[in-house]
């Protein structure tokens, strides 16, 4: 079993494995025992590096740098450096995968919807649709790529990309199992937007409250027992 670990914004696969000793501890715990050849976390470093002025210096950060998979964060809704971020996380899908499930935090859970939107069966067809309404066309990297959809993804301190380009990662809305994690302390993503994602993901019209955890932290990936168990379950669910 494969899990792809999608870091944030100023980060790299280094520090987000950093910060994820104790869930990745508890992953192989819960799913270990079913899979005889064992659980690989897999943590890529985004492709757009950042220059040192543009983020607080740390051990981790001085020795491995700050990475992001869009080239800026956001310029009137969209996302300059989208399509070299996706090429970047289907060519690991290629080489590396297939992969099962991911977890990501921040813009790598952005990111994580988008990648799960883009593996389901007929997106290509909404794309298609949409852009005759000036959508982003279909990423070529994902048309030629032969991975099957994700089996989950765990979205923490994700978000919608609103602007009406990128519709069609969430009209129709994305099937892959998502589940959410919101920070009631963070002030670098709004409730709105990571609630935006949470309902470009439901079924039928109706918020899965089971699948939205609300910790009592900031924009951090959550490490209380409660969390980090919930994280476990349901991996273990969408692939048991």
């Amino acid at each position: 079993m494969k899990i792809l670990m999608i870091h944030g914004s100023r980060q790299s696969g280094a520090l987000f494995r950093a910060k994820l000793q104790a869930l990745e501890k508890l992953i192989h715990q819960a799913i270990g025992p079913l899979y005889p050849d064992g659980v690989e976390l897999v943590y890529p470093t985004a492709p757009f590096k950042l220059e040192p002025s543009s983020y607080s210096p740390s051990e981790l950060r001085n020795r491995h740098g700050a990475w992001n998979w869009f080239e800026t964060e956001s310029i009137d809704g969209l996302y300059p450096g989208l399509e070299g971020g996706l090429e970047s996380i289907a060519s690991i899908l290629k080489d590396s995968g297939p992969f099962d499930g991911i977890v990501g935090f921040s813009q790598g859970a952005a990111t994580a919807a988008m990648v799960a939107s883009l593996l389901e069966e007929n997106r290509k067809d909404a794309f298609c649709r949409l852009e005759e309404e000036d959508g982003t066309p279909y990423p070529a990297c994902f048309a030629t790529l032969k991975h099957p959809p994700l089996k989950f993804v765990v979205s923490i301190s994700g978000y919608v990309a609103s602007h009406s380009a990128y519709r069609a990662f969430y009209d129709p809305a994305i099937r892959t199992p998502v589940l959410h994690f919101l920070g009631s302390m963070d002030t670098i993503v709004d409730e709105s937007a990571s609630m935006g994602l949470v309902q470009c993901c439901q079924e039928s019209g109706e918020v899965k409250e089971q699948m939205v955890i609300r910790h009592s932290g900031g924009h951090v990936v959550p490490s209380g027992k409660r969390e980090l168990a919930a994280v476990a379950l349901f991996v273990k669910s969408s692939v048991s």
